[in-house]
């Protein structure tokens, strides 16, 4: 017994040999520990690279204007393989889904373990997902506006032509497979280019336009269908005015209005109505007016500018034309009613306020240059049609200048739901 008692003793004294059985038996669950914070870690952080990717996936589709489920699939789909290819996510597998109501995206990955693997477990199964709707926001405004559904050349480009749209939308509700087209050297920039349509040059465009955009109404079509401008008798026909300084009052011009070579003519404040012609300023002639609406109406209404012909007009910013400059009514009783509108020749135009002319084809030829300065500038068209080396610039800054931002807002979202 006291042998026994002894030898228990000395076990329980010995220290040297406690330390090193209790060391060998913390040692595995220690290094476990170790293993899993460190693979964890590192799992999570694939869970934040494979989160990030299907959220912006998920936006890229939805950021897209009204268009069809293809489309919105398609860019998620884009988006999603050339920002994989740079995350360092091998093995993935996704699912990518898409609607005018939402665009979902989910993506699965088994991230492989460094340490845990020698405890038998080999790899992380991570998933993630995102669903983003969208045209809930505004995208933009629409200042370029193309209405016709079937011209061939919706917004067409040609020669060394530019169109600037710097902070707002050119938009063509054409079906034609050449709705918006380009070629030669033209460039055109804007906030984005959206077409019911097809695209023919689309490297001419910054960014790249989108096709199968539903249409856009005409936002002005009430208010001009019973709109009631200056009517009576003529005050002019015909009227010329050739090389000198003339000062016009507001009234009704009928026929053709033309203005010579070195003609220089202020407009009075208020509305001019032309009547069954044109309004033609031809070389060095100017037309300068403030607050001032330019309403065409009738048979053959169109505007021609020619030879360094310069225009310089600001709406009017309170009444019932406030914002508009130029307005062409639509007169659906005549059964030819698309009109040329040229500007050509170095021809140069600056218009604060809206060309709403839903009949008119806006032709800018020549080295023809139009609006390269004015931050409110928009244009509603049956079609355009830019070529040699003419410019277009158009802009939705109207607060800059007073006048009321009445171009139809775009809805492109994107929200992301989850």
């Amino acid at each position: 017994m006291d042998c026994a008692i002894k030898l228990l003793f000395a076990f329980r004294t010995e220290n040297k040999g406690n330390v090193g059985m209790l060391f060998g038996l913390l040692i595995l669950p220690m290094f476990a520990t170790v293993g899993l914070a460190i693979d964890y870690g590192q799992a999570i952080t694939a869970h934040q690279k494979l989160q990030t990717l299907v959220d912006k996936a998920a936006i890229a589709g939805a950021r897209l204007p009204a268009t069809t489920s293809e489309n919105r699939i398609e860019a998620a789909t884009d988006f999603f393989q050339d920002n994989l290819a740079h995350s360092g996510l091998a093995g993935v597998t996704s699912e990518i889904k898409g609607t005018n109501a939402e665009v979902s995206v989910s993506a699965s990955y088994n991230h492989p373990t460094a340490i845990m693997k020698l405890f038998g477990h080999n790899e992380f199964n991570l998933s993630a997902m995102a669903i983003a709707r969208p045209q809930v926001d505004n995208g933009g405004i629409a200042c370029l506006l193309a209405l016709s559904e079937n011209a061939t050349d919706g917004l067409h480009l040609q020669g060394i032509n530019q169109v600037a749209s710097q902070n707002c939308w050119a938009w063509v509700n054409s079906s034609s497979p050449s709705s918006i087209n380009a070629d030669g050297t033209a460039v055109a920039t804007a906030q984005g280019f959206c077409t019911h349509g097809g695209i023919i040059g689309a490297d001419h465009f910054s960014p790249r336009p989108y096709g199968e955009c539903d249409r856009l109404e005409d936002p002005f079509r009430t208010k001009f269908s019973g709109f009631d401008a200056p009517s009576g008798d003529c005050d002019f026909t015909d009227m010329e005015l050739k090389s000198g300084d003339f000062t016009l009052r507001p009234g009704i011009y009928c026929g053709d209005t033309v203005l010579k070579p070195h003609a220089r003519v202020t407009l009075q404040e208020g509305t001019y109505v032309f009547r069954n012609g044109y309004l033609e300023i031809q070389g060095q002639a100017s037309l300068t007016g403030d607050k001032v609406t330019l309403f065409f109406r009738g048979y053959d209404t169109r505007m021609i500018v020619r030879g360094g012909g310069d225009i310089d007009l600001r709406a009017p910013s309170q009444g019932s034309l406030a914002g508009f400059a130029i307005v062409d009514r639509k007169n659906d009783s005549l059964t030819s009613n698309i009109r040329e509108t040229v500007i050509q020749g170095g021809g140069r135009i600056r218009i604060d306020g809206i060309v709403y002319a839903p009949q008119w084809r806006i032709n800018i030829s020549g080295n023809g240059q139009m609006n390269e300065t004015s931050p409110c500038f928009a244009m509603i068209a049956d079609h355009f049609y830019l070529e040699g080396n003419g410019q277009l610039h158009v802009r939705s800054t109207c607060e800059e200048t007073g006048l009321p931002q009445l171009m139809p807002k775009i809805k492109a979202g994107p929200q992301l739901l989850r």
